[in-house]
C-alpha cells in the first residue's frame, strides 16, 4: 500500500515595501499587499509547507522610504512581519540594496528566515553566508537554492556593492545541483531574476544580457524540479513536464502555490502550480496593529505641505498622455536636476504609475510620482552617443492605425514604461513614421546643429547611467560626479526651499507622425 504525502511550496516575490493595502497616492483600498498574504497563508498546513519570499521587499513603498530615514527609532516592519509570518527563507532581490548594504544586512539580521544567497560572493566566501539549505519537510528531503540575478553592478550605487562578485545564478545553480542531487528528493531553485526565454517554446522575451538567466536554469538543469522566479513583475505559472515555473508579479498581488506529492519511497507522484490572488481575502489584522506607530508617523510625515503650485499644473491624469505629450512635471524634475548638478543637459523618465502634484504639494505626492531609490550621476556625453540614446528613447512610440502609441515591448512582459527619457537642454524630432534607428531627424544644443564631436555634461539616474534599461552607450561614459542624494530627496528640498512654484512647459521634443 503506497502513503501519498503532500508538501507545499508557497512564496511572494517583489513585495516592494506594500505590507498594507493601501494605495499611497490617496490612502485608498489595494486589491494587494503582505497583510491579505498573510491570509491567504492560513489556507495551508505549515507544518507541512516551505514559505520563501525572493527579494525586493525592502524598497518601492513610501512606508518602507519613512522607516529607512527613521532606522534608529522603528524596528524593520518587513522583518517584523516576515518573523510573524514564519517565512523560512528569503532571497535578496536587486532592490534591496538600493538603501545601502547596512539597512540590507541589518534587516538579514533581524530575520528569523535563513537568507540563502549562492551568486554573490566577497573574497571568495559567500556575501550572505548560505547558498542553500537541505529541510525535510514531511518526511522529504528538500534541497532549496537561492541565486539574485548577477546584473546589479549594473544598476546600484557603487558605494553598496563594494568589494562583492556576482556569479552567474545559472552556474553556481548547476554546482549545487550537480553536489547535492543524489541525496535529496526534490530540488527548488528560488531566484530572484527572470526568464530571458518562453519555457514552453523558447521565443525570446528579452534581451539576453546575462540579467535573467531562467529559461537556461529550467532548460538545462533538469534536475531543478520547482523554479520560482521574480524580478521581470510577470504572472505565471507554467508545467512542463513533470517540472514547474511561477512567477507571483508584484506587490503581494498573488501568493505562488506549489503542491507536490510523493509515494512511499519519495518519488514525486504529482506536482502542480497556481497563482492564489489575494484580493479575495481579507488583510490579516496583524500588521495593522503592530506597525499601528510606525505607520501613524509615515502618514503626518506624507501629509506634510512642502510648497504650492501659483502657475501651471504638475498634477497627471493620463500616465500615458502624460509621456507622448511631455507634461510639464518631466520639464519641473530635470530643473531640478540640472540645478543640483549644474549640468548642460538632465534626463528624466516617469514611473510606470505617476500621480503628480496637485496645487498643494505634499511629500506623498513626490513619493507616488519619483518612486525610485535613484540618486544622481553627471557623465560626459559626445554628440554621436547623445544620438544614440535619443534613437533609443524613439523607440518608445508606435503608429497604431494612424495613432500615436507606445511599443507594446515596453508593457510586456514586463511594464517598463520608466525606460522612456526626456531630456532637457536640447531640441529634438522625432520621425515615428521611419524604422527604429533612424528617428532622429533633429538635434540642436541651444540653436547650433549638434555635431558627433560635441561634448556635454549630462545628469542621468544612476540606474540609466550605469546602462540600465539596455541602454549600452550610456553605461562606460566618463562620470564627472555623482550627487550622493535620493533624486526624491532633492525634489522635495527644492520644493521647501522655493516653495512658490511658477511652472512654465518647454516644447523641446517633437514628434512627427
Amino acid at each position: 500500500m503506497n502513503n501519498k504525502k503532500t508538501i507545499h511550496i508557497l512564496y511572494t516575490s517583489d513585495l516592494h515595501g506594500y505590507l498594507l493595502p493601501i494605495h499611497y497616492s490617496d490612502n485608498s483600498p489595494t486589491p494587494y499587499g503582505l497583510a491579505k498574504v498573510m491570509t491567504a497563508l492560513k489556507g495551508f498546513d505549515r507544518e507541512h509547507s516551505l514559505l520563501l519570499d525572493l527579494g525586493d521587499v525592502l524598497q518601492g513603498s513610501p512606508l518602507m522610504y519613512f522607516h529607512q530615514l527613521n532606522r534608529k527609532k522603528y524596528q524593520n516592519p518587513v522583518g517584523l512581519l516576515f518573523n510573524e509570518i514564519g517565512y523560512d527563507y528569503y532571497i535578496p532581490g536587486n532592490h534591496d540594496f538600493n538603501y545601502g548594504l547596512d539597512y540590507l544586512k541589518d534587516f538579514v539580521q533581524q530575520l528569523k528566515a535563513k537568507t540563502l544567497c549562492q551568486n554573490i560572493y566577497r573574497n571568495e566566501e559567500l556575501e550572505f553566508k548560505n547558498g542553500y539549505d537541505i529541510k525535510t519537510v514531511n518526511g522529504v528531503r528538500v534541497l532549496t537554492i537561492g541565486v539574485t540575478t548577477q546584473y546589479i553592478p549594473n544598476w546600484e550605487n557603487p558605494g553598496h556593492i563594494q568589494g562583492m562578485e556576482f556569479r552567474s545564478a545559472f552556474m553556481e545553480t548547476k554546482k549545487i545541483v550537480s553536489k547535492y542531487k543524489d541525496q535529496v528528493d526534490l530540488i527548488i531553485c528560488a531566484y530572484h531574476g527572470g526568464l530571458e526565454k518562453d519555457v514552453e517554446t523558447g521565443t525570446d522575451f528579452v534581451k539576453d544580457t546575462g540579467e535573467n538567466e531562467g529559461y537556461r536554469i529550467f532548460s538545462e538543469i533538469p534536475e531543478v524540479d520547482i523554479l520560482l522566479t521574480g524580478h521581470q513583475h510577470r504572472v505565471l505559472a507554467t508545467k512542463v513536464g513533470e517540472r514547474v515555473v511561477l512567477q507571483p508579479g508584484a506587490n503581494g498581488l498573488n501568493l505562488g502555490v506549489v503542491e507536490v506529492q510523493f509515494d512511499d519511497r519519495n518519488n514525486i507522484t504529482s506536482i502542480s502550480a497556481r497563482l492564489q490572488p489575494v484580493k479575495e481575502f481579507e488583510e490579516d489584522p496583524y500588521p495593522r496593529i503592530a506597525l499601528k506607530e510606525l505607520e501613524a508617523a509615515n502618514q503626518v510625515f506624507l501629509d506634510e505641505i512642502i510648497g504650492e503650485v501659483m502657475e501651471g499644473d504638475l498634477e497627471i491624469k493620463d500616465s500615458n498622455k502624460a509621456r507622448l505629450e511631455k507634461h510639464p512635471i518631466v520639464d519641473f524634475i530635470n530643473d531640478i536636476q540640472l540645478d543640483a548638478t549644474g549640468a548642460m543637459l538632465s534626463s528624466t523618465a516617469l514611473a510606470n504609475q505617476v500621480s503628480g502634484f496637485k496645487r498643494q504639494i505634499t511629500i506623498r505626492n513626490v513619493l507616488s510620482t519619483y518612486v525610485y531609490s535613484n540618486t544622481l550621476t553627471v557623465v560626459e556625453i559626445d554628440g554621436k552617443s547623445l544620438r544614440l540614446y535619443l534613437e533609443r528613447c524613439a523607440e518608445y512610440f508606435e503608429l497604431v492605425n494612424g495613432q500615436l502609441t507606445y511599443n507594446p515591448r515596453f508593457s510586456y512582459p514586463k511594464l517598463e514604461h520608466y525606460n522612456y527619457d526626456m531630456i532637457a537642454g536640447i531640441d529634438y524630432t522625432f520621425d515615428v513614421r521611419k524604422p527604429h534607428g533612424s528617428r532622429l531627424i533633429e538635434l540642436t544644443y541651444q540653436g547650433n546643429e549638434v555635431e558627433d564631436t560635441d561634448h556635454f555634461s549630462i545628469a542621468l539616474n544612476n540606474y540609466r547611467a550605469s546602462g540600465g534599461g539596455d541602454f549600452e552607450m550610456l553605461k562606460d561614459l566618463r562620470v564627472i560626479h555623482e550627487i550622493p542624494f535620493d533624486i526624491a530627496e532633492l525634489i522635495i528640498e527644492y520644493i521647501r526651499k522655493h516653495h512658490d512654484l511658477y511652472i512654465k512647459p518647454r516644447n523641446n521634443i517633437k514628434l512627427v507622425y
